[in-house]
């Protein structure tokens, strides 16, 4: 990070160090749990697939299970080819199943209307279904399932908590959107997997930077400065995006603090669990 202003803000500078720092962290991690594989959703998208080929990096392609779950509604052919690909070039093993009928009984049982109102919570049941496969595969392999998430959307609670936010490990969490797409050409994936819209694939048609807004590469401008505390209007005087855009962004992150932490608990005896009370992995 050369320029605060500068295009070239979120380049990294070392790749293969930052390769090798993630790949020690996936590595330790699982070493000191003693687990034997990792378990990654593979979408085809650019987050999943930097992540899957750092943890076929990290352990080995026998070691990480990519598992590819698409659904009727949301089916796209060439993400699917995507994965497929990635999973090939790094020797990962790779599984499709289709959870078309376990989200159909989801529905059959809930009964979702088509309101608006009810689109983002029946979105956020098939990630937590998607979430649930995960869990189920890391259970029965002795396994560790590792978040695909991103810093960029992390910080904007751009995710669905138990769902894709739920995993045991986050590889690429403090590294920018930007910062990752420079990764994905530094690791060799296809360049269509990383100049395609990003997109969670809960309903159709959906793309990320049309509900957040803005352009990543914008966003993750305003979201650097305001990891460093800048005030909203120095922001917006550097950048020359309207204050209002800032606030909104700077909204985004303050109401989303709950999907970062751990259930909030009363305080009610003399050390609680995950707030004071928390023990080092070491031990």
């Amino acid at each position: 990070m050369r320029s605060r202003a500068g295009a070239d803000l979120f380049s990294i500078g070392k790749p293969d160090e930052t390769v090798d720092r993630i790949i020690r962290f996936l590595r330790t991690h699982s070493e000191r749990i003693r687990a034997r594989n990792l378990v990654v959703g593979m979408s085809g998208g650019l987050d999943s697939s930097v992540t899957a080929a750092l943890c076929a990096k990290a352990l080995g392609g026998k070691r990480t299970l990519g598992l590819c779950l698409p659904e009727v509604e949301t089916r796209s052919p060439r993400s699917i080819h995507d994965a497929e690909e990635v999973a090939r070039k790094f020797g990962i093993r790779f599984k499709t199943l289709d959870m078309t009928s376990l989200v159909q009984s989801a529905s059959d049982l809930l009964h979702p209307s088509k309101k608006r109102d009810t689109v983002i919570p029946y979105g956020n049941l098939k990630a937590r279904l998607r979430a649930m496969i995960l869990y189920y595969y890391a259970n029965t392999n002795r396994g560790l399932v590792v978040g695909t998430g991103d810093k960029s959307e992390i910080m904007l609670g751009y995710f669905t908590k138990y769902g894709d936010g739920a995993c045991d490990i986050q590889p690429i969490a403090d590294l920018y959107k930007s910062s990752v797409r420079d990764l994905a050409k530094h690791l060799g994936l296809p360049r269509r997997i990383f100049s395609k819209p990003s997109s969670p694939e809960l309903w159709p048609g959906q793309i990320a930077e049309d509900e957040l807004g803005l352009p990543y590469s914008k966003l993750d401008s305003i979201l650097w400065r305001l990891e460093r505390w800048m005030p909203p209007k120095e922001i917006s005087h550097e950048l020359g995006i309207p204050l209002r855009v800032v606030a909104r962004v700077r909204g985004r992150l303050l109401q989303s603090e709950h999907k970062r932490r751990p259930p909030l608990a009363i305080k009610l005896g003399f050390r609680t669990a995950g707030q004071d009370l928390r023990i080092p992995y070491s031990l």
